[in-house]
């Protein structure tokens, strides 16, 4: 299993939606989690301050470099997930992702969020060989559209201007993923009437959390280099 996970564009663009997804899996796995709060607006923070957060998710917000990596330290000792959610600032993005085994660049449905993400990729890029030995990093999209669509092409053009790897699988049921920032808990806590697609929205995230590699080992078979071109596939 995947042990840090960091989430990052320099574009909001849904890396807080992706942390707490992750994170839900995992503690519905029984799987117990750090969850860093670096991001700028504090979103998990004010998640955790609400009802409902499972046991297993433990929220600490930390936005000092030095005492991420305390944590993160310490988690790993413990053999617990750590999952940071880095927000939209690039020191922050950056310092995450030297922490992290995977790096995940959330992409919203939106060209202007694909174009910042092809920017977080490229600062990334920029610190090949620094930090954890073996780490990498890949897009996510955060807002998928079923649909196609003109959008759909521009963003799917302009990630394609990278040779980084995309995730084939995306999350789609936007409502479900935001009604725990609403209302507490996860998406697999909650009444099947709180949000719409609550049950896709389960297994979507699970397959996600797969393809990572928080439920398996599939993030690290045959895991690609930045710089090595990937397949895309339409995300379910």
């Amino acid at each position: 299993m995947i042990s840090v996970i960091s989430v990052g564009s320099l574009k909001t663009s849904g890396s807080s939606t992706v942390a707490l997804t992750l994170a839900s899996v995992a503690a519905a796995a029984d799987i117990p989690v750090l969850l860093i709060d670096a991001a700028r607006d504090g979103d998990i923070a004010a998640w955790a301050s609400q009802a409902g957060r499972p046991a297993k998710i433990s929220v600490e917000r930390i936005r000092d470099e030095t005492a991420i990596e305390k944590l993160v330290r310490a988690a790993r000792k413990r053999g617990d997930l750590v999952i940071i959610d880095a927000g939209d600032e690039a020191e922050t993005i950056r310092a995450s992702a030297k922490l992290a085994d995977r790096a995940l660049i959330p992409v919203r449905f939106s060209p202007v969020s694909a174009l910042y993400a092809i920017e977080t990729d490229r600062l990334l890029a920029e610190d090949i060989g620094r930090g954890r030995r073996l780490r990498d990093w890949c897009f996510v999209a955060s807002a998928v559209a079923t649909i196609p669509s003109r959008i759909a092409r521009s963003v799917e053009a302009i990630v394609e201007e990278s040779a980084t790897a995309r995730l084939p699988i995306g999350l789609v049921q936007r409502a479900a993923y935001e009604a725990p920032f609403l209302f507490g808990g996860t998406i697999f806590t909650m009444e099947e009437d709180v949000a719409p697609g609550l049950d896709r929205a389960r297994a979507e995230a699970a397959s996600l959390a797969y393809e990572i590699g928080i439920l398996g080992q599939k993030a690290n078979e045959a895991r690609p280099a930045p710089g090595q071109r990937a397949a895309i596939r339409e995300a379910a």
